[in-house]
């Protein structure tokens, strides 16, 4: 591809563009690298651009979803239309919930992954229908139990084939007064299968039946049996009711009786089964928890024939059908179950075809995944391919795992959703670029021409990391057959791509007043000041005032913050009572010392004026470079200096004092805490404290650190500025 012609027009949020990339050479015939680096601040077309070749990547339309408005669009390489499978699209966003919950860790390409996941998730959900069906119709048990023993219950490797069989069984109605929540759980059971149990289960059941009739004062069948009566006296006992002299009314019984009595009663009821140690045992122990207690509601709900039949199916041999029939059971009466296993059935091939390309693929993720580990040493983690042995045996496909290990510890070994909960959104960056490397490694291999479209593809990473993809995307510049355009909003990650993407090739997106997107050749990417403001200072009122916070650092850094100099240009900088009679003139005297020039030191423009009337003339205008560091200076300076002009007027109405002055050092938050102290309007200071966040740092300025304000957008700037004028009707 020597040039690729790229011409939108209502595509996501943009408007219009239209621009030619030409990738065969720079200048005087001389070849660079295949890469295109564009700036675009936020909102100006940098997701937008994405989406758009997402989209076409995927043989689909971009689309206008913000009015609706009808979409067109060209893309050429060479004249001809850019085919689908050619264009890669590197996104910066990531899905969080399909990368944490997602539940997959199979090692295969993103559009098969995204659709891969998209099927487990939905059938996931179907499956945790079924169980909550089953945990409700079983009377409780635990979901996470059922899924665990299911299988074991039928004979089976795994939930879904348990279901398969259970449901090709015939369910017996009969069961359906037993709640195997209550009789398998581990204190009831033990009751059951005791050999007490076993062996006097009959004459226990007649005998506690007859409890019912003797102490009808006291017991209600289903409502208030011997084990609750014991819970709910030996409450009484244990909190002192008794002891306090209050007394007990029996149901029928006209006398209130105490301690004593009541426990009379209860011994005189309980003979009947008492007088057998182990019907008293029994008795007992069916009081003992609340599984067993629970089993005793049971008991008490079942006629004699269902209480045998109950006996009879948990005999130890009988147990496991028992269970098995219950279940059987238990799936027919839950639909949600067929549900599940009839979407696995549909869905079963579409995931097999899945893995099975995925069992192909493995020697180029075994390079992606060996590349990554290379390339991306800062991380918590290494990455392994999981299932080693049966990949390169073909019998499985690729899935990745975990590795994490610090210094004396034994390595912990996750699949991946464990392990990403664990990770920061940088290293789930990274984790987002190994299906990249991956993709990368298989167009290297089938020789496949691609146009990569990068959005800011080391965004949210630490300095190690960022670099590491940055020395990755230009080792796919020596690729003949790949491109790039990679974009960002980031102005430090764009100063790193000029290491390989050639000056020309570097732009930024402008909006002009019609609101078409235009793409400039940007200047001063390396050394703004050197490259550009010294010869301008003389012919850009923005630039010469935007260097006064410099030349303030450099004379700190060489005389001191006492030097006359230092103090001259603070006023330049801050409301002091000198600020309004300085001149261009008295600057240039100050610079042209510093950096030996000859500048005109006798023009007499008051500097105060020139900052507001630049700045004022910087906010009227339609659409802004991003990229103009001295218009965004200005605009800062202007706004703190009216800001501080401001609150010095107001505090001298407020203090009666007309020659008030701050002379903190930290002079505009010294003002502004003065300020609050007398409760103005809580807008005027929400105003007043975004001025002292957003643009008092950046008057600070070197050669090192000016990013921050570069990628701070200047329509918020010019709303400040234009904010803080408003403030008391105080105008320039």
């Amino acid at each position: 591809m020597n040039s690729l012609h790229v011409e939108l027009s209502d595509c996501f949020g943009i408007s219009s563009l239209s621009t030619d990339f030409d990738f065969a050479t720079v200048s005087k015939g001389k070849l660079a690298a295949k890469a295109y680096a564009i700036y675009a601040p936020n909102g100006a077309m940098k997701t937008s651009f994405a989406k758009t070749f997402e989209q076409l990547s995927l043989g689909k339309q971009p689309v206008e979803e913000r009015y609706n408005r009808t979409s067109s669009w060209r893309v050429e390489a060479d004249g001809v239309a850019l085919a689908a499978e050619c264009i890669y699209v590197l996104k910066a966003e990531i899905n969080e919930k399909a990368e944490i919950s997602a539940v997959t860790n199979l090692l295969v390409k993103p559009e098969q992954k995204a659709r891969y996941d998209a099927l487990v998730i939905d059938l996931d959900k179907k499956k945790q229908k079924a169980l909550n069906g089953l945990n409700k119709v079983s009377g409780g048990f635990a979901k996470k139990k059922i899924e665990e023993q299911l299988p074991g219950i039928f004979g089976a490797t795994d939930l879904l084939t348990a279901i398969h069989t259970g449901l090709e069984q015939e369910p017996d109605r009969a069961l359906s007064i037993f709640n195997y929540a209550t009789i398998f759980e581990e204190k009831a059971l033990q009751v059951i299968q005791g050999s007490e149990f076993r062996e006097k289960a009959a004459e226990f059941n007649e005998r506690y039946d007859e409890l019912f009739q003797v102490g009808a004062a006291i017991y209600s069948k289903g409502q208030f049996n011997p084990a609750r009566a014991e819970t709910a006296f030996d409450a009484l006992k244990k909190e002192r009711f008794f002891e306090t002299g209050h007394r007990v009314q029996l149901r029928g019984e006209d006398t209130p009786i105490n301690e004593a009595e009541l426990q009379q009663r209860l011994d005189e009821i309980h003979a009947r089964i008492d007088g057998d140690q182990t019907l008293q045992k029994l008795r007992k122990d069916l009081a003992g928890t609340a599984g067993a207690r629970a089993l005793t509601d049971l008991i008490e709900s079942l006629n004699n024939h269902q209480f045998d039949l109950l006996i009879e199916q948990t005999r130890p041999e009988k147990i496991q059908q028992f269970q098995r029939s219950l279940w059987t059971f238990y799936l027919h009466q839950t639909p949600d179950v067929a549900a599940y296993r009839d979407e696995h059935a549909e869905i079963a091939s579409e995931i097999q075809e899945i893995e099975s390309q995925a069992a192909e693929a493995v020697p180029a993720w075994e390079n992606a995944v060996a590349r990554f580990n290379r390339r991306f040493l800062n991380m918590p983690f290494t990455l392994r391919i999981a299932n080693q042995s049966e990949t390169a045996l073909g019998k499985e496909p690729a899935r990745l795992l975990f590795v994490f290990e610090e210094d004396g510890e034994t390595p912990l070994e996750g699949s991946k959703p464990e392990a990403m909960k664990t990770l920061s959104q940088g290293e789930r960056r990274a984790m987002h670029l190994l299906s990249f490397i991956f993709e990368v490694e298989s167009r290297i291999q089938s020789g496949k021409k691609t146009l990569f479209i990068c959005d800011d593809p080391a965004d949210s990473f630490d300095y190690k990391n960022k670099h590491a993809i940055v020395q990755y995307l230009e080792d796919l510049t020596k690729v003949d057959h790949f491109h790039q355009i990679i974009l960002t909003h980031n102005f430090d990650l764009l100063r790193t791509l000029t290491k390989f993407v050639h000056r020309k090739r570097c732009l930024v997106a402008v909006r002009n007043e019609s609101g078409e997107v235009q793409l400039e050749i940007m200047d001063g990417i390396k050394n703004v000041f050197i490259n550009k403001w010294k010869n301008e200072i003389t012919t850009s009122a923005a630039v010469l005032l935007a260097t006064i916070p410099f030349t303030r650092n450099l004379i700190e850094y060489t005389a001191g913050d006492k030097s006359p100099d230092y103090l001259t240009l603070t006023s330049l900088l801050h409301w002091k009572p000198d600020s309004a009679a300085l001149s261009v003139g008295s600057y240039f005297e100050i610079f042209n010392r510093l950096f030996y020039k000859e500048h005109p030191a006798t023009d007499p423009r008051v500097l105060f004026d020139l900052l507001q009337n630049v700045a004022n003339s910087i906010s009227s205008q339609p659409a802004h470079n991003e990229l103009a560091l001295e218009n965004k200076i200005v605009l800062s300076v202007a706004t703190r200096v009216l800001a501080e002009k401001f609150m010095t007027e107001q505090l001298r109405v407020i203090l009666s004092e007309p020659d008030y002055w701050c002379n903190e050092s930290s002079q505009f938050g010294a003002l502004l805490g003065a300020f609050k102290e007398h409760s103005p309007p809580p807008e005027t200071v929400e105003l007043l404290e975004s001025v002292s966040i957003t643009v008092s740092s950046n008057i600070h300025l070197n050669s090192f650190m000016y990013e921050p304000i570069l990628d701070l957008s200047t329509g918020h700037l010019c709303y400040l500025h234009e904010a803080v004028k408003r403030l008391g009707n105080t105008e320039p």
